[in-house]
């Protein structure tokens, strides 16, 4: 397990180089805010069509060869990006980095074939983990390398650094994962009728439980897209002006990434076992939106300690809603199909995600500068009371697979 956390974390942290300085990457070449969230969506509009193909492979021919060709392919997407001299070429470098970042179903699957069920939440907050610790250094490297000056900010180097960490990705998968989906499960699955991915999505939707969680992570996720794309923006744009450059941009990350890998590194499990999931994703939804309207009330007084604390809090919040979804679409599921229910539920996660990050710009651009702040508010009382829908179904003892 303690492998598959760290060939994850690699490739995260490849990832998070490149999270708070892609927009700006994107505006030196000519694009409007606007456009730049459009660009960063691309991201999550490839990785929504391949994460559940990329999820069911896993199951037919195993995690390992899906873990590898997706990690060798993010590195062709860096190198892309890193030599992008217009938009179009910045555009194909974000679609073959988000058509290879569906891995994480397989990433998931493999962390779930690998653990016990009572394990679940502490495997799913191993991942959790990974994206905490991805989101401290990745974005902290990346935004050193950058500079300190958005007018002569170094763009090449931090994509070439992820490249190379993608690619170290790939070599630790080919020399130290050994497969964990045994040959007899994948023959099974392989003998079965195939059904198109459409049919899959269908297949898993109708089931009223799986249904509401996926939806669950569907709104969470929407909310996540607003404010992850925008905020190395905000942060720098005159309303707000809380930074100079993208070194400025370090301690915000930091304080959320460091909470994100506590809570979900070492608080997860226990809270989970004292409070239950339902319980813990409706007090992160809350504590999420409350958290983002606060960060939009403190920028205004330019009180940025208090932006700090509330990006830390904000993070916490999110740590909780993300575990406890996962933990939840991994426990009903069957042993044979929890690539491709996996693969749904993060496929739909991408989408919301996606249409979260192509509108934000617009939002920002053309509506209120805190604008995307508040839609996210909305969204999380929405998933507050789909999280007791999904308690009351769970209660029943409804099974995902009905």
């Amino acid at each position: 397990m303690f492998v598959a956390f760290f060939v994850i974390l690699i490739d995260l942290i490849g990832f998070g180089i490149m999270v708070p300085i892609f927009a700006f990457y994107a505006l030196n070449l000519g694009a409007s805010p606007a456009l730049a969230t459009v660009l960063m969506g691309l991201y999550s509009v490839a990785m929504f069509f391949t994460t559940p193909i990329l999820g069911r492979i896993s199951d037919y021919y195993g995690r390992r060869p899906v873990l590898m060709l997706s990690m060798l392919g993010a590195t062709v997407g860096y190198v892309i990006l890193a030599n992008a001299s217009s938009l179009w070429m910045v555009a194909v470098a974000r679609l073959i980095s988000g058509a290879m970042a569906g891995n994480m179903a397989a990433a998931q699957a493999y962390m779930t074939d690998v653990s016990k069920e009572e394990d679940r939440a502490k495997a799913m907050g191993l991942i959790g983990a990974a994206f905490g610790l991805g989101f401290i250094l990745g974005p902290a490297l990346g935004s050193y390398l950058a500079g300190d000056d958005f007018e002569n900010a170094n763009f090449v180097l931090p994509a070439y650094v992820s490249g190379a960490l993608s690619f170290t990705a790939f070599l630790a998968v080919v020399f130290a994962l050994p497969e964990s989906l045994d040959k007899k499960h994948r023959d099974a699955l392989r003998a079965e009728p195939k059904t198109s991915r459409i049919k899959e999505i269908v297949e898993v939707m109708r089931r009223p439980l799986a249904r509401k969680v996926i939806l669950s992570g569907f709104a969470y996720n929407i909310a996540a897209g607003f404010f992850e794309a925008v905020f190395p923006i905000w942060a720098s744009y005159e309303g707000a002006a809380l930074v100079d450059g993208p070194q400025g941009l370090v301690p915000f990350l930091l304080a959320g990434g460091i909470t994100l890998a506590v809570v979900q590194g070492g608080l997860v499990g226990p809270l989970t076992r004292r409070f239950g999931e339902h319980v813990l994703i409706k007090a992160g939804a809350l504590g999420y939106g409350a958290g983002l309207i606060g960060m939009a009330i403190a920028a205004d007084m330019q009180q940025i300690w208090l932006v700090y604390i509330l990006m830390a809090f904000v993070s916490g919040s999110s740590a909780v809603v993300m575990t406890g979804t996962q933990s939840l679409i991994s426990q009903r599921a069957g042993h044979t199909e929890r690539g491709m229910v996996m693969g749904v539920f993060n496929s739909m996660g991408t989408l919301g995600r996606c249409v979260g990050t192509l509108l934000t710009g617009a939002v920002f651009t053309y509506i209120y500068i805190h604008g995307s702040f508040y839609v996210c508010a909305l969204l999380m009382i929405v998933l507050f009371f789909l999280a007791g829908s999904v308690q009351r179904n769970w209660s029943k003892g409804d099974a995902l697979t009905s």
